[in-house]
């Protein structure tokens, strides 16, 4: 009971600056290529209490001890009349969000890494708060770039796709979270980013050793 108390506090604070600083990036993004649309809105912050979207925050918070993180915040809305680039600007905007949470990813990285070549220790409640921070972040980059619309990964093939054939994949937007939730039921989507994220780990591990993987997770001592 206490590890799993102590697992849901990580993943409520790892989630509160995850989706934060992801919509965040959106909205900024949009902000530089010119759309004041974020801005009049309120979401040019980071301030968790203007991006959170209620069955996101729940999806992830279910989801997280599946194994994987999944979720999303409330949609950055933009006006691609601004961008000088229509298809470059909406591509930018939709990429931003997930670049934000691999700078997380990279920052969790880089400092347990320097902790680990210290010869720092980690265990407690510090092990899990920064493994289920990583953990998140990678799920929230694997789970929003999915092609499906309206994840930002379904934006960026809607925009890379001829006109006509990405206004037919457009047209799927109102049914994504079924599509999600159907993956989910049918069991696709869970093995399909749990297996990407070892992918990841492993290429972390490739990088920076697997006895810091090892050291990370618990699995040494």
């Amino acid at each position: 009971m206490i590890d799993q108390l102590q697992y849901a506090l990580a993943a409520i604070i790892s989630i509160i600056p995850a989706i934060a600083l992801h919509e965040f990036g959106h909205a900024a993004m949009a902000d530089k290529l010119g759309d004041p649309t974020p801005r009049s809105q309120g979401r040019m912050t980071v301030n968790p209490a203007a991006h959170f979207d209620p069955i996101g925050l729940i999806m992830i918070l279910v989801t997280i001890f599946a194994g994987f993180g999944l979720g999303w915040g409330k949609p950055v809305l933009t006006n691609p009349m601004y961008f000088k680039d229509r298809r470059k600007g909406l591509i930018l905007v939709a990429i931003a969000g997930p670049l934000m949470n691999l700078c997380l990813a990279c920052l969790t990285v880089a400092i347990s890494y320097i902790m680990y070549m210290a010869g720092l220790p980690l265990y407690g409640f510090a092990q899990i708060l920064i493994t289920t921070f990583l953990l998140i972040n990678i799920g929230l980059i694997l789970f929003n770039m999915l092609p499906i619309p309206p994840l930002d990964g379904g934006n960026v093939l809607i925009n890379l796709l001829p006109w006509r054939t990405g206004e037919k994949l457009q047209r799927l937007a109102p049914y994504g979270l079924l599509i999600i939730l159907a993956l989910m039921y049918l069991r696709i989507l869970g093995p399909l980013l749990g297996g990407m994220r070892m992918i990841i780990l492993q290429g972390i591990g490739a990088g920076f050793g697997m006895d810091y993987i090892a050291w990370l997770f618990g699995f040494s001592g």
